[in-house]
């Protein structure tokens, strides 16, 4: 993390170097924005005004001239082009220097040094921003989202600083534009639930999959399940994935390889259990093991009293309604989470 902060205070000092000159000829005007207008030769014609709500500017001797959406460079030939068909001047010099840059203001928020509001003097990019407002914290993390707003909707993009500085990947480095807002994530990942340490962990060096956070909480507690629940935010929306740990681990298919980002959450559920009771040895709660037959089970409580059956087994179950029904099965049918076996005592 700290290379990718000097990365971005790096880039800083190279916006700061670029030229005046270059500035004033990319700069866009718009409302808001104060200008200096001045014309070589001619001192009387100097004069510092507010582009208008309208996108114009008030000038001697031609009134409104609209410079909204034009660039410095373009606005000084407008001008100047004005002042020569209307027979006031020849060939005249127009300068202007923008006194305020209020019209182009992006706005930098979340774990970076300097949150605020900025003016886009130049066209300007995401890490050209980030350097302005003095890159991330430590606890910032290098997934960035953009939200810019076009009309009465907004757009959501998200980008990894990562893939800008380890990579040079340009398209991850997009151009900022007015009225956008930058939000620098946390770098922390929860880890909830039935593990043997929960709580908030950074995303820090390598430590970025399912499978590194749950090392850094200490694994799957006793009590936990092999099938967790990750819920990750992108683009501002909300997915959840359940991944078999155990079966991704054995099998090697890389679904506890899946990269969370900061404010994604990982939560292991308790273990999934069944209730034995009735005519057997060690009546009581117990872990159901994965495709576990009511044989199984049996074997689990200890085996059958002198006085039990495996006669008549009941099951009692909760239905899709949440109801509970009465199932008569078989030795070699699966038992289901929170299933009640029921062992009844022999008539003879």
């Amino acid at each position: 993390m700290r290379k990718l902060i000097l990365f971005i205070l790096m880039l800083g000092f190279t916006l700061a170097a670029h030229s005046a000159d270059d500035a004033k000829q990319d700069y866009v005007l718009g409302a808001g924005d104060v200008v200096r207008i001045s014309v070589y030769g001619n001192p009387d014609l100097a004069t510092e005004t507010r582009v208008s709500s309208t996108g114009t500017i008030t000038f001697p001797l031609l009134g409104e001239v609209t410079v909204s959406n034009t660039s410095v460079g373009e606005a000084e030939k407008r001008i100047a082009k004005a002042l020569e068909e209307g027979g006031f001047l020849k060939q005249p010099q127009v300068n202007i220097v923008v006194m305020q840059f209020q019209s182009q203001m992006v706005s930098v928020l979340g774990d970076v040094y300097k949150p605020g509001r900025y003016p886009l003097d130049r066209p300007s990019t995401l890490t050209d921003v980030l350097a302005m407002a003095g890159g991330p914290t430590p606890n910032g993390s290098e997934l960035v989202t953009i939200t810019s707003l076009t009309g009465e909707q907004s757009q959501i993009r998200e980008y990894d600083l990562r893939e800008v500085l380890v990579r040079g990947n340009a398209g991850q480095n997009p151009a900022v534009r007015g009225g956008d807002i930058i939000y620098v994530n946390a770098r922390e990942v929860s880890v909830l639930g039935q593990v043997n340490r929960p709580g908030k962990y950074s995303v820090v060096g390598g430590v970025r999959t399912v499978g590194d956070f749950l090392s850094m909480a200490g694994g799957i507690a006793a009590g936990g399940s092999d099938t967790i629940v990750v819920t990750r935010v992108r683009e501002g929306k909300s997915q959840s994935d359940q991944i078999d740990v155990d079966q991704s681990f054995r099998s090697g298919n890389g679904a506890a390889n899946l990269e969370l980002r900061g404010g994604d959450v990982i939560y292991v559920p308790r273990e999934p259990r069944f209730y034995i009771y009735g005519e057997v040895q060690r009546p009581g709660v117990f872990r159901l093991e994965r495709n576990m037959s009511v044989a199984q089970a049996l074997s689990m409580g200890g085996g059958l009293t002198p006085r039990g059956t495996e006669s008549g087994l009941r099951i009692k179950r909760r239905d899709d309604k949440g109801e509970v029904v009465s199932i008569e099965p078989k030795p070699s049918d699966t038992l289901q989470a929170d299933d009640v076996l029921y062992v009844r005592e022999s008539l003879f």
